[in-house]
């Protein structure tokens, strides 16, 4: 038999809370099938912003290849 519920949660260190009223209905060790959907953009990683938009400082010399991997 399939039961299914829908509800909304935030998401709390990658965990997501099943509400009470729906707890009595899940037995420990069965499979679930989750589907999320975000109803908000993520934020771009750091990184990703940086790709995109790098940060100028004035006077900075791109180091060569051999600078990058000299081993002193």
């Amino acid at each position: 038999m399939v039961n299914s519920v829908e509800f909304k949660a935030k998401i709390k260190q990658v965990m997501i809370e099943i509400p009470p009223e729906y707890q009595k209905n899940i037995q420990a060790g069965i499979d679930v099938k989750v589907i999320i959907v975000s109803e908000e953009t993520p934020q771009p990683r750091l990184m990703d912003q940086l790709a995109e938009n790098p940060i100028i400082v004035q006077g900075w010399v791109k180091p060569t290849r051999d600078e990058i991997h000299d081993r002193k």
